[in-house]
This record gives structure tokens, sequence and C-alpha cells, in this order.
């Protein structure tokens, strides 16, 4: 052992097993990414297809590598399997970079309308110049084999019968190889406009005039020719303009390998043409049991970059979506991308060491890697499956519940959705054979039943046995180990206990469930055994006790709305009490005065004509100023009276519509409360507003409207009653309605001496919010007020 271990610290040994290790790490990662695309990605996208092949064969790439570096080194005939895996490996090597040029090409037309044009010529340049490659491998196979290359490229050896030449294949076909590569590389990225322009933006930053700019701004200034906005993106291209970055720097990674191996082969090359034919002796069998020094040390230059291009790949898929072509839950993806590192790296260096001391067969040993690999990110995909199915159940009770629903006061109507939200609780989210859930506070007082199968007796029975059993629950918490009954009133949950009940004439175990809020106990949750017969785990107590606080919350929201259209009827009450009061005032008062008024100006009459004389103590001009005082006391309480009368709720609504009945509700009830009245809506927008508002709504909306109108007659000239008031009314329908009252009256601020406490707009802003509209009022002193009600087009559905 002790030998094995300075073996392995010698430097041959140990560059072996750190490319090993490293070549292994990449065939993980690239594995499991590929799994994860084809298993989360969009199956349907050409693009996500197209990645997982490239991921797919970059796997492969480094499957073959692994086998390659870690096979010894013999002389003579070079074993069939070995020559195998080495031509094998030239099909991933070739297909995996061309597959990243498209995808980078693909990216890059989504945003850049000149790479689209581009995209057809690049790809067929980049493919022809891959299968140039691919010829002259075929072509060469004799020459080129697993043993004459680690020869040439270690010992510059080259075989007896080639010609070296700069156009000899051993010339060519690695200048076509780095060529080939480079152009994949950086070919989405390095344009040369771009190369251009960052050329000269460092010249100018290197002499000194690179401006006001900073030099991160100028360098992407430079560098990306297609600036847009974030925020006007939207996905795919968000993701790709986010991962843009990481990818570059992936791509200048895949770039300086190629150039420096480029530069080393152009310094071999120089070797070869130099020697031109000769015939050393081959280094003593001793030395080619492993690949020598050098190579070794080019090899693990080439993974290790490799490997960070693949963290950075990795990072752009579960971070940002590239190939996905879906939204994703990345931070957990993200997660599991970090554990997939960890554990890759901990399997690299296992299974490196155990090949070397064990000298175990590294083909099993992958194999049984990549498919543990795939067992992982299937186990990973079926979890966040499972997880989307469990999130998608639980939609009933995680959605914003439908405002406009509401509207209605039907208690049968809304306790029947609730059951619906009950069975659906019950049957698809807990899989209980029977449920009960027993609503304890509050004025709608009742029980929801999921197959609950006991009469009003029994449960009047268990009800007392289950008073019994939570409070030997309390007691055996309090004192643990101190009741019989200790061990079944423990309970998973949150302050849930066990107790026994009878179901088909067999004994079975029921889980009760006190709902608490912040009015102390409002409902109790019963539920029976489980489908499957499997126990509830805490997650299961929590969740029901969360979706049953939900159909409290709806319940409660359904009182809260009994309420509000309390408050409304009140208010039409007030209304029509209103309207009743001022005819009494009319007819028991100012009919009276009038008439008053009346008699004493007939008593006027004889002195007017002269026909007799007037009684001594009788004068004219007492008499005609009493007469005129009780005439304009009455005129200015008629004109009040006017103003403050709201007439009741429309009775036409239904027959013209609510457009029609606003403006005839204007021109009927309101005409003498403003001098001028501007009606901008078209008849068109008039006939589509009629169509599209529900009745229901459409009420809402005329009252809010008619309360607004009201408020202008009544305060918006303050104190001057002679005040000139116009009034402009707006409706537009484009896509959500809109319906604006303006005038110019002195503002709320002037005329707060004589407003009232706006509680009308209040109640109706209130309405309105739960209809899932608004109701807004602006005002300045004298400017008038303006009072905006929106409702969106999905509230009108």
């Amino acid at each position: 052992m002790h030998m094995a271990l300075g073996i392995l610290l010698e430097a041959e040994h140990l560059l072996q097993t750190l490319a090993l290790a490293l070549s292994i790490f990449n065939l993980v990662a690239f594995l499991w990414l590929a799994c994860t695309v084809w298993l989360n990605g969009d199956r349907q996208s050409m693009i996500a297809r197209v990645g997982v092949v490239g991921l797919s064969l970059a796997a492969l790439c480094f499957f073959i590598h692994a086998l390659l570096i870690a096979s010894p080194l013999v002389q003579g005939p070079v074993p069939v399997g070995l020559n195998f895996l080495w031509h094998l490996i030239w099909l991933p090597g070739l297909g995996a970079p061309y597959i990243w040029f498209a995808i980078g090409l693909h990216y890059a037309s989504l945003i850049n309308e000149d790479w689209r044009r581009r995209r057809p010529l690049l790809l067929v340049c980049s493919g022809l110049l891959g299968c140039a490659v691919l010829l002259l491998l075929i072509l060469n196979q004799p020459t080129i084999t697993f043993m004459g290359t680690i020869h040439l490229l270690a010992y510059n050896i080259v075989p007896g019968d080639t010609r070296v030449g700069v156009f000899s294949p051993l010339v060519l076909l690695p200048v076509l190889f780095l060529v080939y590569l480079t152009f994949c590389a950086i070919g989405p990225w390095f344009t040369p406009g771009r190369v251009g322009r960052l050329l000269r933006f460092l010249w100018r930053a290197f002499t000194g005039r690179k401006g006001n700019n900073s030099l991160r701004q100028g360098l992407v200034d430079a560098f990306w020719d297609d600036q847009t906005k974030v925020e006007l993106l939207e996905e795919p291209v968000l993701s790709w303009h986010l991962a843009r970055p990481g990818l570059l720097f992936a791509a200048i990674l895949m770039a300086g390998v190629t150039t420096s191996l480029g530069i080393l082969g152009v310094w071999s090359m120089i070797n070869w043409l130099k020697q031109g034919q000769p015939a050393p002796k081959l280094p003593p069998p001793a030395l080619l049991d492993l690949i020598p020094l050098n190579l070794m040390l080019l090899d693990l230059f080439a993974i290790g970059a490799v490997a960070v291009i693949t963290l950075l790949i990795g990072y752009s898929v579960v971070r940002h979506g590239i190939l996905i072509e879906r939204p994703l839950a990345r931070r957990g993806f993200f997660e599991q991308w970090r554990g997939i590192v960890i554990v890759a790296t901990a399997i690299a260096v296992l299974i490196a060491t155990i090949e070397y001391f064990t000298h175990s067969s590294l083909l099993g040993l992958l194999l049984i890697t990549c498919v543990a690999t795939g067992t992982y990110a299937l186990f990973t995909w079926s979890s966040y499956t499972a997880h989307d199915r469990y999130i998608g159940l639980l939609g009933p009770f995680l959605s914003s519940t439908n405002l406009r629903h509401w509207l209605n006061t039907d208690l049968q109507k809304t306790e029947q959705n609730m059951e619906d939200l009950f069975f659906h609780l019950c049957q698809d989210v807990l899989e209980v054979q029977c449920a009960r859930l027993i609503v304890m506070a509050g004025p709608v007082r009742r029980s929801f039943n999921y197959r609950w199968p006991i009469s009003a007796e029994q449960q009047d029975e268990l009800h007392r046995r289950d008073e019994r059993s939570s409070a030997a629950a309390l007691s055996s918490r309090a004192m643990p180990g101190t009741h019989e009954y200790a061990t079944l009133a423990e309970a998973p949950g949150v302050n849930a206990h066990r107790m026994q009940m009878t179901l088909a004439g067999r004994t079975i175990i029921c889980w009760v469930l006190p709902i608490y809020d912040e009015l102390g106990l409002v409902a109790k949750f019963y539920l029976g055994p489980r489908q499957d017969g499997a126990g509830f785990t805490d997650e299961d107590m929590e969740l029901a006790h969360a979706c049953g606080q939900r159909i409290l919350d709806t319940l409660r929201d359904h009182e809260a709305m009994l309420a509000v259209a309390g408050l409304l009827r009140r208010r039409i009450i007030d209304v029509k009490l209103l309207g009743a009061q001022q005819r009494r005032v009319l007819h028991d008062e100012i009919l009276p005065q009038m008439h008053l008024a009346l008699l004493r100006l007939e008593t006027l009459r004889p002195f007017v004509s002269q026909k007799q004389a007037l009684a001594k103590n009788t004068q004219p001009a007492p008499v005609l100023d009493e007469a005129i005082g009780i005439i304009s006391d009455a005129h200015r309480r008629l004109a009040t009276m006017m103003r403050t009368t709201v007439p009741s709720a429309p009775h036409r609504l239904e027959r013209d519509g609510m457009m029609r009945a606003i403006q005839t509700m204007i021109e009927q009830d309101f005409q003498q409360a403003f001098d001028e009245v501007e009606w901008q809506v078209s008849e068109e927008t008039a006939v589509r507003i009629d169509e599209a508002v529900p009745p229901a709504i459409a009420e809402l909306i005329f009252a809010a409207v008619q309360e607004a109108l009201r408020n202008a007659a009544r305060h918006a000239r303050g104190s001057d009653v002679h005040r000139r008031l116009r009034l402009t009314l707006k409706a537009s329908f484009d896509p959500h309605l809109e319906v604006i009252v303006i005038d110019d009256g002195v503002g709320i601020s002037a005329s707060s001496s004589t407003s009232g406490t706006g509680g009308g707009l209040l109640t109706h802003s209130a309405l309105l919010a739960i209809a899932g509209g608004s109701l807004t009022m602006k005002s300045a002193p004298n400017e008038g007020v303006t009072v905006r009600i929106m409702l969106p087009c999905e509230a009108l559905r």
C-alpha cells in the first residue's frame, strides 16, 4: 500500500488520476444536464431537442475519453477496442462544437435581425468545415491511429511512409480542426464588427481618450450590438439576455483552449517540417505504460477548462432556463445543480482512486455511474413534477377569490361553492375516506360533509367522546405517561388528537383537528382514514388546517359582503326617506307659505284698482315686503331641495341600458342643477358598454355616477349659489371600462364647510372594489372634482 501511494504521487500517475477524475466529472455533469433538459424542457421545441443531443454528445465524448486515458499503452499491435474508441470519439468531438454553435445562433437571432439573416449561411459554412475535418480523418485512418497520434504529439515521431509537407494531412488536419473549434466557439459572439469596435475602444482607453463612459459601459457598448431594454424582453429572449455574460465567458475559455492548442500545434509542425521523416527509436516500453507527461499536461489543461465551461453551461440551464424553453422552479433546480456538482466531484475522485488501486473495470464503473446519474435526474424530475401536481391541487385554495362572484348575497350558492372546495380538499388533496367540517363561529353555522356516515344522534355521541378525547389529550400533554390514552392523544399536527369511531361496522381512528383564530375555536375538522391506509403527517395536518382556514375566510368574505349589502340597502332607504321628507316639506311648509303670500297679495288688489279705500291701519308697503319675503324664502328652499333630491334606484336600467339611463338621469333629474352639461360619449362606445356590462355591475356604476352627480349638484357651488357650474361626463371601453365625472366647481377643500362626510362615495368605492374595480377622486381648490370609475375587462366577464 505504501509503495502504491508512492507511485501515485509520481507526476505521471498523479496527472493521469486527476485527468481521469476531471473527465468523469464532465461526464456526470453533461449527462445530468442532458437528462434534465429532456425531462423538464419543452419536448416540442426544436432547440430543446438539439440541446439534449449536444449535451449527450459531450457526455459520450468524455465517456470515451476516460476509457482512453485509463487504458495502458503497449508497444506492438494496438487492441481493436482501443482503436474503435479512438475512431468513435471523432463523432462527439466534432458534433458537440457544431451544436454549441447552432444553439448560440438560435438565441442570437431572437434578439438581432441581422443574425437571423446570417444564420443559414453560417450553419452551412461550419457544417462544411466540420465535414471536411471528418473526411480527412476517415481518409487517413491508417495514419491517424491512437498510438500514432500519441507518438506524433509527444515525441514528434512521424510514421515512416507518411510525407510531411505544408499540405500534408498531418499538417492540414490539425489546422482545420482548430479553426473549426475556434469558429464554433466564438462564431455567435465575435463578429468582425464587434471585434473592430472592441479594439477601437481598447485603443482609446489605452491612449486616454475613452471619454466619459466607464470601462464596463464602454466594453458593453462596444461588444453588444443589440442593446434592448430588459423590461421589454419576454421569454426565451429574456433568459438568453441574462445568461449571455456566463456563456460569453465560456466561449472565451473555449477560444483560449483552442488558441493554446494551436500555438503548441504550430510549434510541433515546425519541428516536423525541420525533421522531415526521422525515424528515432521508440522510448523503452516501460515509459509507454502511461500517456507521456507533456501530453498529459496538455490534456489536463484542456479538460480542466471544459470543466469550468460545464459549470457555466449548467448555471445557464438551471438558473436562466436556457434550452428548457418553459418556466422552471429555478431555485430548486439550482440547488440540485450545486448538489450534482458536489456529488460528481466526489464520484469522480472515488472512481479514479478505485480504478488505480484495484485496477477494476473502468467501463463497468462508468456504466454504473451513468445509470446512477440518469436515475438521479429522473428522481429530481419526478420530485418536482409531484410538487407541481401538488401545487395544482392546491390551486383553488392558493388562487385569489373571484371578487365579483361575492356580489351575490345568495347564501345557498356560496355554501355550495364552499362544499365543492371542501370535496376537492378531501378527495384530491388529502385523499381521505370521509371527513366533516363543523363551523362553530359567525352567523353562518353549519357543517360540510364528505361521505360522512354518522347520523345526528351518533354525531352528538361522537361530539361528547371528542370532548373527552380532547381533555385526555390535554392532560396527557400536561403529564406525559400518566393517562391511559396518552399514546392515542399524541398528534402529528397542530393541536390534533385522535378518537375512535365506527365506519361500516368496523372501528376506525378519526383525527379531530380544531381550527383557531383570534376569536378562539371557530371550527372542527374531523378526518377519517386515508384511502391508501397510510397515516397523516405533520404536512397533511398543517395543510388541512390551512385549507380549512381558507374555507372559513371565504365564508367570512361572504359575511362581509352581506354587511356591505346591508349598508347599501340602508343607503337606498335613506335616499327614499330623504325624498319622502322633501315631499312633506313641500306639501306642509312651502305650499302653505306660497298660499299665504297669495292671500297677502290679494289684500292689495283693492288698493291697486282704487275701487275702495283701505283700512286706516293698513299700509301697502309692509304687506308687499312680507309677501316678497315669503316668496323668496320659498324659492330658496325649492332650489335647495331640487339640488339635493336624488331619485331612487333606476327602473330604466334594464330597459334602456346603463349609458342611456345615465344620460336620461342627467337630462331629467339634474336638469336644473348644472348650467352646462358636456356628454363626451359616442353612440358606438355607449352601445359597446351596454352590451358588455352585466346588470349587477351596471347598477353599481349607475349608483356611483348618481352619487357623484348629487355631490356635484349639492356642493360644487360652495357658498355662492349663483356660481356657474359645468359638468363633463366621459366614458371609454378600450379595453377596460372607464367612466369619468368632472365638474368645474370650488373643489373639496374650498367647499369643506358645506360638504358631507363622504360616506356615499366611500360605500360605492367599497362595492366597486368587491367587483374588482376602483373609484378614485381627485380635487384641488377652485379646480373642481374629478371622479374616476374603472373596471378591468376581467371583472366584466
